[in-house]
């Protein structure tokens, strides 16, 4: 018979499958001052980079400013076109944390009183027939969301890595004249 624990990690584990997906979107699968570098932050800040003439250093905020707009649109684009499957996601799920929340309340319901009792032994087994039961619908939604968000991922990052390259290319002209 599996211990606490390990029907504690079981939970978590299924919890957390279930938060990723929300989470990654969230934050686009990244942190968020990533998409800024130091001597962007240092010229939004007013600190002119040593060596730098007022003029490198407009064009550099310029440039800073163009990439951080291009990163935004791609990210707003992203979330528009994850819109759709991020729903479908939310729905498909929905019913089964329900599920899973009944029976985890059963359980600790039943359990409360006394954790021998016959009653709590069926509790459990009933609650890990359902995570078992569940795991492969959730599994399933998922690979779905994966599978329809891909695409737009995959436009996403292009257009990043677009907008970072064509920033990088501003900053040695700047520092190149």
């Amino acid at each position: 018979m599996p211990s606490r624990l390990h029907r504690l990690l079981l939970a978590v584990g299924v919890l957390t499958m279930l938060a990723l997906p929300g989470t990654a979107l969230a934050h686009n699968g990244h942190r968020h001052d990533r998409d800024r570098s130091r001597v962007c932050r240092a010229v939004e800040n007013g600190r002119t980079p040593r060596g730098l003439t007022a003029a490198q250093a407009q064009s550099l905020a310029t440039a800073c400013t163009t990439r951080a707009n291009a990163i935004k649109a791609a990210n707003d684009a992203f979330r528009t076109a994850t819109a759709g499957p991020r729903a479908t996601f939310k729905a498909a799920v929905a019913p089964l944390n329900a599920q899973l929340r009944t029976a985890a309340q059963a359980k600790r319901t039943a359990c409360r009183a006394d954790r021998s009792s016959q009653a709590c032994t069926d509790a459990r087994t009933a609650f890990r027939t359902t995570l078992t039961t569940l795991a492969p619908q959730y599994r399933a939604a998922r690979v779905a969301f994966r599978t329809a968000v891909r695409p737009a991922a995959q436009t996403r990052a292009a257009a990043v890595r677009a907008a970072q390259q064509a920033f990088r290319a501003s900053v040695r002209q700047i520092l190149g004249s």
